[in-house]
Formats: C-alpha cells, structure tokens, sequence
C-alpha cells in the first residue's frame, strides 16, 4: 500500500505574468504535490499544459479567495471555507490545509486590520476542524509577518510556538480560557548561521529594519509533528538552469520580491 505524500510549495510570485516556466521547474524539480500561489498573474490553464508536457498532470483545485490559487495532483482535495485572503481546504478527507495571503506590514495602518483577519482565519479553521474532528492542520501561506512580530505568537491570534515540546501541550491557559497552538518551524532561518537569510528583503528608512524577513512561512499543529519532514522545509533560491536571486544576493524582483517556500507531511 503506497503511503500518503503531500510536498506543498508556496509562492508570491509579485505579479509575474510570465512566471510559469520557473514554477514549472520548481514543481518538477521538487516533486510538489500542491502548488499555493499568492499575487499571481500568469495563466493556470498555459501551467497545466506545460507541466502535462512534462509528463505531470495537475488539476486546478476551486477557491473563491481572491488572493490565493491552487493547482495540485492530489485526487481528494475538497474546498471547506474561503474569506478574501485565505482558503481552507480539506485533504485526502484529513488533513486541513489553509492557505493565507495577509496584507503587507510595510503600512503601519494594516496591521490592526491584519489581526482582524487572522482572527477570522483561527476562528474558521477552528470550526472545521471541530466538524471533521481533527486537528492535522496547516497553516502556509505569505503572513506578511515574523516568526517573532506578536500576530505570530499571540495566543489571540496564530499562536505560533519555536519549540514543538512546548506545543506540544495543544493549549494554554490565559485568564481562565484554553488557546489552542501551533508549531512554528520558520524560527529556525532567523539569524546568518544559514543562507538564505529568509524569504523577503527589505530595506528601508524605518527606525526598525532587519532587512531580511520571514514573512512566508508554514505552521502546524503539534499533532503533526512526526509526519513533518524536517529536512524538507526549505526556502528554494535557484533551478537547475536559473537563481531566483539577484547579484547582491537578493531575490531578483525580475522575478519575484519573495522567495518560494517547499515542506513535506507524510503519513507515519
């Protein structure tokens, strides 16, 4: 009996209207199963067909979220709730995959409206996950924030735990009511110990500037941590014929501003 597999690959692709070539290595090249797609502007259909010719067959999965599209080989993916910047959809009948695109954190004025998004976000994801009693959830997408800004670890809001033993523990208890957690394994790029230094750079005039961020990232629920493939998560910075970074080291805004991201869940 063939196991299930699911490799996701997430990308902004910055309005990229001929950007299909390049995914179309990356999902080759990187086996991908679900391809999540933010700020794209290329044509799905022309993707299909190259990948076809690849040898690759892929199917166009429904979202009416207006910000994410969704292209995949999995047979059994089922659309359960969309919102204007995120969907959820649920796989292989358990696994609860949401896929998000936050407005940006370089305007100060969104982030209150962020957060109001985010709570909608938990609030649905909350929902289905008590209708199909599970919680094998995924949250991958551009949060146009850090591991470490507060939407992230706030337990009102992702509730994004660095160490998966603490997680582990699905709750906390804050003023008399229980915040369920998720795994964060993107704390892990912080820092220059390992290239690339994250998935989005900036640099500009504010009093705050770490110029490398982490605004793409995956989170999970504690539950599935031993079907996360640890060494699968990757921040990709070239194909074999082409870099996705520019000559100072920078992802190349001819092609897009945001690195892409890639993990892997396989069943035990």
């Amino acid at each position: 009996m063939i196991k299930f597999k699911m490799k996701v690959l997430f990308w902004n692709t910055h309005k990229n209207k001929n950007i299909n070539t390049i995914l179309s290595e990356i999902i080759m090249e990187n086996n991908i199963n679900i391809v999540a797609l933010a700020e794209y502007a290329d044509n799905l259909d022309n993707l299909k067909n190259e990948l076809l010719l690849n040898g690759l067959e892929m199917r166009i999965y429904y979202t009416n979220c207006e910000r994410i599209k969704l292209i995949g080989n999995l047979s059994c993916v089922e659309p359960r709730h969309d919102t204007y910047n995120a969907t959820i959809q649920l796989i292989n009948g358990k696994y609860i995959l949401c896929c998000v695109h936050l407005n940006s954190k370089l305007y100060a004025e969104h982030e209150e409206i962020r957060e109001i998004h985010i709570e909608e976000i938990i609030y649905d994801i909350k929902n289905v996950e008590k209708e199909e009693n599970s919680e094998n959830t995924i949250i991958v997408g551009d949060f146009n924030i850090n591991p470490y800004d507060s939407s992230c670890v706030d337990a009102r809001f992702f509730h994004g735990i660095p160490i998966c033993n603490e997680a582990k523990r699905r709750v906390r208890k804050i003023a008399g009511r229980e915040y369920s957690m998720f795994y964060n394994p993107m704390w892990n790029f912080l820092g220059d110990f390992n290239k690339p230094y994250g998935t989005y750079y900036y640099n500009g005039g504010r009093v705050k500037n770490t110029y490398w961020n982490i605004f793409d990232q995956v989170i999970i629920r504690p539950s599935l941590r031993n079907r996360f493939i640890d060494s699968s998560l990757k921040i990709l910075t070239e194909t074999k014929t082409r870099y996705l970074l520019d000559e100072k080291g920078h992802p190349d805004k001819k092609i897009s501003d945001h690195l892409p991201i890639v993990f892997e869940i396989k069943e035990d």
